[in-house]
């Protein structure tokens, strides 16, 4: 091959590249579409009955904590996979009561930070709210990790999270629980096909109260130096809620040719801060090569420029400069379930969770470029 040519292809290889924002990152294998294929919507379905069986699991409530957490652990030994706690407390803020008729109904443990919407929260109750501070005892609070060692390369980690606790008064059918039934499939597919580096599955706890799970755990990774071998995050918070419906589709900020996301709310989010772009692409170009199927839109890189892309358990990873994207159905951009007792098992569409499942699969076997 001449220069001339040589130059000429790698000038309109770049151009392409340009064109289309980023050249695929991921290429097609057999094996692992076979893998993604096996993603079970009755085995989703089974956590998502489970799980919101158990009545909201918020993070005042030390009891339903523990239960959560015990089934997560149930069903992630029963697969061979190793797991461990990382507990911490928090105080609560203020204890929280209804009158219902002469009635007073106590709810203790609350927490009220600036991520909780709390008129959404409260429409969950009944009745007069009344809020009192006191002398609050410490509540625990537990982080589940669950760790897939790597087959060449286990010194190099991707995590992959979502958040085990709802606000009061819903059982958070999509608002987490939908990130934690894709979480614990994607346990039984990573078993399957182990990519070359560790993939580690953390269940946050306390992240509707100020991402306090997420925020401990980064911290014991600097504390440990552990934080050098994390090469991505991938987050999912609210990923179960999808609509055909025309115009259905909100947006925090619609700048032209900068954010600008379609009208109808069928999409998967994928927000990637600073530093994040290439494992956003290539959680987007996995959805392209094995689940084209599943709508995505993606913000590659100005999602830490937007609070509301802030609200999640990715954030505490953007802090501290380690690559994140944030998986969204984009919540109250899209569906009035958002912290309501609305957020209930009819509001989750399980065909879409599979393909969100196989997505994240894909992603997470296919990063080998992103761990070297």
């Amino acid at each position: 091959m001449s220069m001339r040519i040589f130059l000429l292809t790698c000038t309109l290889g770049l151009g392409f590249c340009l064109m289309t924002f980023s050249c695929s990152s991921v290429t097609f294998q057999e094996d692992v579409a076979k893998v993604a294929g096996n993603a079970s919507e009755a085995r989703l379905t089974q956590h998502l009955v489970a799980l919101t069986g158990m009545g909201p699991r918020r993070a005042g409530d030390p009891e339903i904590g523990v239960r959560t957490v015990e089934y997560l652990e149930r069903e992630l030994h029963a697969l061979g996979v190793e797991t461990e706690r990382e507990v911490f407390t928090c105080t609560p803020e203020v204890k929280l009561s209804f009158q219902r008729g002469e009635e007073e109904i106590e709810i203790p443990g609350n927490f009220f930070s600036q991520t909780i919407s709390q008129s959404r929260v409260l429409s969950g109750f009944e009745g007069s709210a009344v809020f009192t501070t006191g002398d609050n005892q410490p509540v625990q609070q537990i982080n589940l990790l669950a760790t897939i060692p790597g087959t060449k390369n286990p010194n190099r980690i991707l995590e992959i999270s979502a958040h085990h606790d709802t606000v009061p008064g819903t059982v958070g059918a999509d608002d987490n629980t939908s990130g934690v039934m894709v979480l614990l499939e994607l346990a039984r597919l990573l078993q399957q096909h182990r990519p070359e580096y560790t993939v580690r599955l953390c269940f946050f706890a306390a992240e509707e109260i100020g991402l306090r799970g997420s925020y401990e755990h980064v911290r014991r990774m600097l504390d440990s130096g552990e934080v050098d071998q994390v090469f991505g995050l991938i987050n999912m918070d609210t990923v179960g809620f999808y609509t055909e419906e025309e115009d259905s589709q909100e947006s925090p900020a619609r700048i032209p040719f900068l954010v600008w996301p379609p009208s109808t709310g069928n999409f998967l989010g994928i927000i990637g801060g600073h530093g994040s772009a290439s494992l956003a692409h290539l959680v987007e170009d996995a959805g392209s090569v094995y689940v084209n199927d599943l709508p995505t839109y993606t913000l590659a890189r100005l999602g830490a420029f937007l609070p509301d892309a802030r609200r999640s358990d990715h954030a505490p990873y953007w802090d501290v400069e380690i690559p994140a994207v944030f998986l969204t159905d984009t919540a109250e951009f899209r569906t009035d379930t958002y912290h309501r007792p609305s957020d209930n098992v009819e509001s989750v569409n399980l065909e879409a969770l599979r393909k969100v499942t196989a997505l994240v699969f894909s992603a997470a076997v296919s990063a080998s470029e992103l761990a070297n």
